[in-house]
């Protein structure tokens, strides 16, 4: 790992972090609407994964305009994350625990999302031009809508097994 000598140099840290991180999840967002069984779950799935695509293509132009590559360190606390879902799957044999297991990895992937863009944006404030700032605040409202819609169909999702586990 490169050393940090200046805000700049974390800045372009913590972006490659959501880089690595968004990668990671559009290679498991695909496999992960094969297994759930709800149809709101898959439609949020396929949301997810267009959502992380347009924060790549966004990440990308912008390291181009800051003339870094996006190539940097494993985001080990997606990747942490994922593996620890993985872990879980392999121990649910009820379809709506699946998926209720399923949601809570990507909620906390998102929290880690929301959170990282948070803190770019606030570096960014203070190290670049406007033009990047206006790119990263759009990226981080999409987080923020994202983040309501994760929110509301987890609610959904808890009260459907709920009322299963009350009717058995």
């Amino acid at each position: 790992m490169k050393q940090f000598e200046d805000l700049r140099d974390l800045f372009i840290h913590q972006m490659k972090d959501r880089y690595d991180s968004e990668t990671q999840q559009i290679g498991v967002y695909h496999e992960l609407g094969l297994r759930v069984k709800s149809v709101g779950l898959k439609r949020v799935l396929a949301i997810c994964e267009k959502s992380a695509q347009k924060h790549i293509d966004f990440l990308d132009e912008l390291f181009t305009d800051l003339h870094e590559n996006q190539v940097g360190d494993i985001c080990e606390c997606s990747l942490g994350m994922i593996k620890e879902m993985n872990k879980v799957l392999e121990n649910t044999s009820n379809h709506n625990i699946t998926d209720i297991a399923i949601l809570s990895t990507i909620r906390q992937l998102h929290s880690n999302d929301l959170t990282g863009y948070q803190n770019i944006l606030m570096y960014a404030d203070q190290v670049h031009d406007d033009a990047i700032l206006d790119v990263l605040k759009q990226m981080l409202k999409n987080e923020k809508d994202l983040d309501q819609l994760l929110d509301e169909t987890m609610l959904n999702l808890i009260q459907k097994e709920h009322v299963l586990e009350v009717e058995v």
